[in-house]
């Protein structure tokens, strides 16, 4: 397959979404009818346990911990519970973070103890989200971390001892290694199979594309991001090491070589090995450590807007400055672009108004016990539900449930509810002003950043294959890398259009050509022979020079 004599009108820049789609419309995720289910039985089953043992104020604590069984969902059974119990580390930490600072709450005064909880929230911001970009964890993202620490940090303060809230928190992520693996029972390949039908529709659109003489490199890459999420959760579930001749594993393959365009009648490439996993966490991490890239822009901003959202709530004296914070991380999560985040901010404002009238319902009612107990799975459900579809709606379900989590029922209501839209909104704002404030060409940034990412190991790619065939290990991590770099390459092409559409369509035909140029020299390396030598180094390495030229 040659895609190199691609037409430039089969480049063309992204449609951007119209915003108001993005506030009124629904991701086209399919519902998550079983994942919220889970997300409710993880919380609810050792709740009604601690319940029937007469704690009640324990009982709403597993929550905490409960949410890790969130993290993880479309990962192999193999890796699952490892992936849901190190969030649920994340979570315990998180907790135990709170609890402190809530416990000397006395000692510190209000001002004192929301300067230091503030402080707590950013770290915790700036660490999650830094880890949840780099890694492209993808959703929930960091939120849930910070959400934890505030409503822990409320606990404590209430008087809710810190070993309590760590042990029942605990109990929340034992239930969710638990509750996340037992979809195993029906089905153990599920995740796998999954994938790879993702992968598979991926391709055909693709194919028919290309066969119809108009190939999308949009397509293209849809398709070379679904072939390499699938291998990833093939690996996870160890199936190219324990049982390459699985059919899962061979109908990958007979996907991957589609995409690339190899005929069944090429019996001397169909030996090839099979893809490498992706990139290791410590890769991935260090990968980022740079300002130009988009984890790190993600970190910086989410830190400053918690600090100044936090310190905005705190000099005007209201009651929850952790509020602020939650609601600019929850805008910033995951670093949107500014189309996004702006919308997802009016989101956040719009779910907290109905979210804050239906919590004072329900505190006019006052549950306790089983029907407190029941109405927090109905909210999580409804959260896990929404979360992925539609931010405005899940948020209407997050308010209400962090507030009864944090036992803010009793008391007085009509100021609360005015603190936490003030805190509320100032957070928006600052997120807001965030993204357009704070390294405001990050786009820009970024998008070159991972242009000479792409570029940078398309070349040593070439430099190996020059010695080495195709099929060996030195030479398959570089191709696991390429294609690593070309997914973010794409990524950072979208977001830098719907940030600036004028300077980045202006440097669209570059930004095309070295996606194009990376996604060739992968198909060259599954159209050669596994014990050969690439054919014709030189012209690829010209491509890659050319593109590296002063602009």
């Amino acid at each position: 397959m040659d895609d190199s004599s691609f037409d430039p009108a089969h480049h063309p820049v992204p449609t951007p979404p119209r915003r108001r789609a993005l506030l009124f419309g629904s991701a086209q995720t399919g519902w998550r009818w079983p994942v919220a289910a889970r997300s409710a039985l993880t919380f609810g089953l050792p709740a009604l346990i601690v319940l029937a043992t007469g704690h009640q104020q324990q009982a709403s604590i597993v929550a905490l911990g409960a949410f890790s069984v969130l993290y993880g969902e479309t990962r192999a059974y193999r890796m699952r519970w490892r992936v849901v119990l190190l969030a649920g580390v994340g979570f315990l930490t998180a907790a135990a973070l709170g609890a402190v600072i809530g416990a000397r709450e006395s000692e510190l005064g209000q001002a004192g103890a929301g300067i230091i909880g503030v402080a707590a929230l950013s770290v915790v911001a700036l660490v999650t989200s830094y880890v949840m970009v780099a890694t492209r964890a993808g959703p929930p993202g960091m939120f849930f971390f910070v959400l934890v620490c505030a409503v822990a940090t409320r606990m404590a303060a209430a008087g809710v001892s810190v070993p309590i809230i760590v042990g029942y928190t605990a109990l929340g992520v034992l239930s969710s290694v638990l509750v996340s693996m037992t979809p195993m029972l029906r089905d153990a390949r599920a995740p796998e199979k999954t994938a790879v039908a993702m992968a598979l529709r991926a391709v055909e659109t693709y194919v028919e594309c290309r066969r119809a003489g108009k190939p999308s490199a949009a397509q293209r890459h849809a398709a070379g991001a679904a072939l390499h999420s699938a291998w990833a959760t093939v690996h996870d579930a160890g199936l190219p090491v324990r049982e390459p001749d699985s059919e899962i594993v061979r109908t990958l393959l007979a996907a991957h070589r589609q995409f690339i365009g190899i005929s069944d009648a090429a019996p001397d490439i169909l030996d090839a090995p099979v893809p490498m996993t992706r990139p290791t966490v410590g890769q991935r991490l260090s990968r980022s450590l740079t300002i130009r890239s988009h984890a790190a822009t993600t970190a910086l901003r989410t830190l400053a807007a918690a600090v100044i959202a936090g310190g905005i709530s705190v000099l005007l004296g209201l009651g929850r400055p952790d509020w602020a914070v939650i609601t600019a991380v929850l805008v910033l999560n995951l670093g949107p672009d500014r189309i996004v985040g702006t919308v997802r901010a009016a989101h956040r404002v719009g779910g907290t108004v109905i979210g804050l009238m239906i919590f004072a319902v329900l505190h006019a009612l006052a549950p306790s016990g089983l029907v407190l107990i029941l109405l927090l799975m109905a909210l999580m459900f409804l959260t896990d539900l929404f979360v992925v579809r539609n931010y405005g709606i899940a948020v209407v379900f997050i308010t209400p449930l962090a507030l009864l989590i944090g036992g803010a029922l009793g008391g007085p209501i009509l100021v609360p509810v005015r603190d936490r839209l003030i805190e509320t909104s100032v957070g928006a704002l600052v997120a807001v002003a965030a993204m357009w404030v704070i390294v405001p060409r990050a786009h820009r940034h970024d998008l070159r950043w991972n242009e000479s990412r792409v570029l940078r190991v398309a070349a040593d790619l070439v430099e190996t294959l020059r010695t080495k065939p195709p099929g060996e290990p030195a030479t398959m991590r570089l191709r696991r890398d390429l294609q690593f770099e070309l997914v973010g390459n794409h990524l950072s092409g979208v977001a830098a259009y719907r940030d600036e559409p004028a300077w980045t369509r202006a440097q669209w035909p570059r930004h095309a050509e070295i996606g194009r140029i990376g996604y060739d020299l992968l198909a060259q390396c599954w159209l050669t022979p596994t014990k050969q030598l690439i054919a014709d180094p030189d012209d690829l390495a010209r491509q890659i020079i050319r593109m590296t030229a002063p602009r």
